[in-house]
């Protein structure tokens, strides 16, 4: 087998195991010797294109191959779509705007408008947003069947990069009913000391949250009355790019 039929062969098993594979998985998965394999999954994880899990040992996808996927999902309809909003609200607000999706239990930015000012908040295509820390990953998990938001709530590291990121999982998890009940998320310093962001949701046609849209900025100036309007405005856009993918509110379907 050649060497870019290895890699393939074993990043397409690992994209069907939502919960990983161990090694002697890999193996009885794939036509491959222990040692090329090993070899094999050595070199994707330099590359980060793999992970392992330090206590089950698992390997999974790693963010190489989320920032490939996000190239590809910012070429898709959701963000012709949800351009034009995000550029208008940036350019309103003066500040960055970023649209995030759900992707293989990851929210991963696929688009975002930064105002000349705004730079140093600047948000990347392809980065990947911790559940616990960021406005637009809650807010989209918030949405989920309960089932996944308790697997990642209670199976996955809360990573604490501040003294105000939620690393208990039972106050992350009332947070986010707290989120759904008020249709949208606010991360005030939880990620980074200084920075705010303020996130709501983006329906699909089946009435599924599939993505967020979010502003992000100094918490200096996204606060008090100036937050309200902020939350208010980002939720007609969200609600507006909702409809565009066909999105009906139950109100109106009643």
């Amino acid at each position: 087998m050649q060497s870019v039929d290895r890699i393939v062969t074993i990043l397409s098993l690992l994209s069907n195991a939502s919960k990983g594979m161990g090694i002697t998985e890999l193996y009885n998965s794939c036509d491959l010797p222990k040692s090329t394999l090993h070899r094999t999954l050595s070199s994707l994880m330099k590359h980060g294109f793999v992970l392992q899990d330090h206590e089950n040992k698992k390997y999974r996808l790693g963010p190489a191959v989320l920032r490939l996927g996000a190239s590809f999902l910012a070429q898709n309809d959701l963000r012709s779509y949800a351009r034009s909003y995000l550029e208008e609200l940036s350019t309103e607000l003066n500040e960055t705007v970023y649209l995030t999706v759900l992707q293989n239990e990851s929210a991963i930015c696929v688009d975002t408008f930064g105002a000349a000012r705004n730079l140093k908040y600047f948000v990347e295509i392809g980065r990947e947003m911790p559940f616990n820390t960021t406005a637009a990953a809650k807010v989209i998990l918030a949405y989920q069947p309960e089932e996944l938001i308790r697997r990642m709530v209670y199976t996955k590291k809360l990573i604490k990069l501040t003294d105000k990121s939620i690393v208990d999982p039972d106050y992350l998890f009332r947070h986010l009913m707290e989120i759904r009940r008020k249709g949208y998320g606010i991360c005030e310093e939880e990620m980074e000391e200084g920075v705010t962001a303020i996130a709501a949701p983006v329906w699909n046609l089946g009435g599924q949250v599939l993505a967020s849209v979010a502003v992000i900025g100094p918490s200096v100036r996204l606060h008090g009355d100036t937050q309200k309007i902020i939350i208010e405005k980002i939720k007609s856009v969200a609600e507006k790019i909702s409809r565009e993918l066909g999105w009906v509110s139950a109100a109106e379907n009643i």
